[in-house]
């Protein structure tokens, strides 16, 4: 109902492409029209109670892609469709998709910093497809101006959130990836939970080298009162000394071990606990009810300086190689509200405190890690980590999987990891296989007592991941393909020169162009031990085909359709013109 709520049959709209048009009201105006590239560049001049509104035919629409899409609400009616972003939370971007996985309609804002909202969805009255940006006084405070970006042709709806997403990182130079940023990583978080000390990491650091990990992610509970799933004890970051009486001595034994260590913090929450909160009690005035603490205001000077001393400390002092920076979305609860500090806005503030935080940590560890995960994932804050992970999603391999994908589709120089894996340790070894072939587009991170885990899934663990890093350059670096969103991406494909690697999540048919192919690697995450395809090109291959745990190669021949023998829960390799 966004036509009648919002009086938008009023408003004098302007026609772009594919019967696409934009209007602007409440005082907005059109300055320039301009064509970039694939993209329609609408600049418009903003004031308070403004608004911008596009609105493009529904066709034959089977889902509408955001960055934190999620297959549950495919296609929202426009009374429902909401997404609030902000320089912490998630991205002014969306793409309405086919039932071909075409865009019919894509489109951005440049708006990144301060916190927004778009308003999205299908019209029952003009079965239309309405986009909605409300000018909020906090937006146009910050700007006098709001670029809307629609791509002109239709495209595959990756190739149409690429060109989308280059143009929101335009100008803003990535985070220099870290040396193992691209490295399998053990995260002690879903293994212990809190329950984490020197001996329980010592105990997993030479399994978790043993099977591929590079890198040991010292998760919530290091800390002092890190006990109990609550933050009130948060804010002085010193350890625990009765779970680490000598932390560095902890970093040097995983050094040792030839583990780098990156320690998680959560450097805006102080609790009244701390030694810390009376110093800073009156520059957080926001209490996080389901945290159960308070959360700084980083528009104050004293805040940020505190922020970027405290970051700089843990590094120096325990030679870590990385910091994994959480709760950042918690920070937007001081959007709107009246800033007592040197900073009137807080998207302003925080793009500027993690700023510092990065520049003092290459300061003190060059090359060091930062991590950050959905929904801190906005191009606005993207020069500040070189990690970004998918939300938590315990146990989900077909969450982790939409998650990670969704990311890689944003991400223009930064590193996705999965959310930490984990599975029941008595459950059969397809279990392993399932969890970790669903994340093999990113980099996997694992998170099990490794220590006691079954001897035969530890070995597929390192199976895996050693199949991983040897297809590593492909699945991160290749050319994505990842289906239609509203069915989960059940089948994802990445070329990279000869090398086509195609994944089946289901048992679907498997769309494979062989041009110039010389390498076909299957991953089948399925129960199933033949899949269909078709084969686009000329005369069908033939090729000699080896799969996990084979000796001697069969003769694959393709024909222009059938059915290709591979295990289940395992990686065929194919070789064409063998």
């Amino acid at each position: 109902m966004l036509l009648e709520d919002h009086q938008l049959q009023s408003i004098q709209w302007t026609e772009l492409s594919r019967g696409i048009s934009f209007g602007v009201d409440g005082g907005c105006l059109v300055e320039a029209v301009e064509r970039l590239g694939l993209v329609d560049i609408v600049t418009v001049s903003i004031v308070p109670g403004g608004q911008i509104v596009l609105e493009a035919p529904l066709g034959n629409a089977a889902a509408y892609w955001h960055p934190c899409f999620d297959p549950g609400d495919s296609l929202p009616a426009d009374w429902a469709g909401r997404e609030r972003f902000s320089a912490v939370r998630s991205a002014p971007i969306g793409v309405l998709v086919d039932a071909n996985g075409q865009s019919s309609f894509a489109f951005s804002f440049d708006c990144l910093t301060q916190e927004g909202e778009i308003e999205f969805g299908a019209s029952e009255e003009a079965k239309t497809f309405v986009v909605r940006l409300a000018i909020t006084d906090g937006l146009a405070a910050a700007r006098s101006t709001v670029r809307l970006a629609v791509v002109a042709p239709e495209l595959a709806h990756e190739q149409a959130v690429r060109e989308l997403s280059v143009l929101l990182h335009d100008g803003i130079a990535g985070r220099q990836a870290s040396e193992i940023a691209r490295e399998p990583v053990y995260s002690s978080w879903y293994a212990y939970s809190q329950q984490i000390s020197h001996d329980v990491i010592m105990r997993n650091a030479s399994v978790a080298s043993g099977i591929g990990c590079k890198s040991v992610f010292l998760d919530d509970g290091w800390q002092k009162f890190g006990d109990g799933r609550w933050y009130a004890g948060c804010g002085d970051w010193v350890p625990d000394t009765a779970k680490f009486p000598d932390l560095r001595g902890t970093v040097a034994e995983l050094n040792a071990a030839g583990l780098q260590a990156v320690m998680w913090i959560a450097p805006f929450l102080i609790g009244e606990q701390s030694a810390a909160y009376s110093g800073l009690a009156r520059y957080a005035t926001h209490y996080s009810e389901h945290l159960r603490t308070w959360v700084l205001d980083p528009r104050h000077r004293e805040v940020r300086e505190h922020l970027v001393a405290v970051c700089t400390r843990l590094m120096r002092d325990y030679a870590l190689d990385g910091l994994k920076i959480d709760f950042l979305n918690d920070v937007m609860n001081y959007a709107g509200t009246p800033s007592t500090g040197d900073v009137p806005d807080v998207g302003d503030a925080m793009t500027l405190v993690l700023s510092e935080i990065a520049q003092a940590l290459e300061s003190v560890r060059p090359g060091s890690l930062i991590e950050f995960r959905q929904p801190y994932i906005s191009p606005a804050v993207a020069p500040f980590a070189d990690v970004i992970r998918a939300n938590d999603c315990p146990a989900d391999a077909d969450q982790n999987r939409r998650s990670t994908l969704n990311l890689r589709l944003l991400a223009i120089s930064q590193v996705v990891h999965s959310d930490p894996i984990m599975w029941d340790p008595s459950a059969p070894v397809e279990a392993v296989s399932r969890q970790l072939l669903n994340v093999f587009f990113s980099v996997p991170q694992i998170s099990m007592p490794l220590d006691v885990l079954p001897e035969a899934h530890r070995a597929r663990a390192a199976e895996l991941l050693t199949q991983w890093r040897a297809l590593r350059d492909v699945l991160l670096g290749g050319e994505l393909s990842v289906g239609l969103p509203n069915e989960g991406y059940p089948v994802v494909s990445s070329r990279l020169g000869s090398t086509l690697v195609v994944a089946a999540y289901q048992p679907r048919l498997l769309d494979l162009d062989l041009e110039g192919v010389s390498e076909l690697v299957i991953l089948n995450s399925t129960a199933s031990s033949a899949l269909p395809y078709t084969v686009f090109g000329d005369v069908p291959p033939v090729g000699s085909a080896l799969a996990e745990g084979e000796t001697a190669a069969r003769v694959v021949e393709f024909a222009e359709r059938g059915f290709v023998e591979v295990p289940a829960w395992g990686i065929t390799r194919i070789t064409l013109g063998a």
